[in-house]
């Protein structure tokens, strides 16, 4: 009985400790992010990612807790700071192209032609 009821309040005392984990986790996204979460939880590592306020563009690196954007220019940066008002479109390319090989007609072009999917126009 003492062990049934040992096995049962660590099994609850794990579950409340995940529940937390990912209560935090969503919070600290949240926090960094704020209306760009979307763009965090719905982009994957090599999507192409474009700001319409300047034209530029970049392939999105995510991990656990950042996602980052890699220029042209072979800058890092965080998704914030490469879209700053909210003007951007995240396409997911099937086919793996080179960075330095793109331009933004060429981009312009690949959507047109259906070959890239429009995943979050904004």
């Amino acid at each position: 009985m003492l062990r049934k009821t040992f096995l049962i309040f660590s099994m609850l005392l794990l579950f409340c400790a995940g529940f937390i984990t990912l209560g935090l986790y969503l919070m600290e996204i949240e926090d960094h992010y704020g209306d760009l979460q979307e763009a965090y939880f719905e982009s994957q590592n090599g999507d192409l990612i474009i700001n319409k306020q300047n034209q530029t563009f970049g392939i999105i690196s995510k991990n656990w807790r950042r996602s980052n954007v890699i220029t042209k220019q072979n800058d890092t940066l965080d998704l914030c700071d490469f879209i700053r008002q909210n003007k951007y479109e995240i396409l997911r390319i099937e086919k793996e192209l080179a960075l330095n090989d793109l331009t933004f007609e060429k981009i312009i072009k690949l959507k047109n032609e259906k070959s890239a999917k429009s995943i979050i126009n904004n």
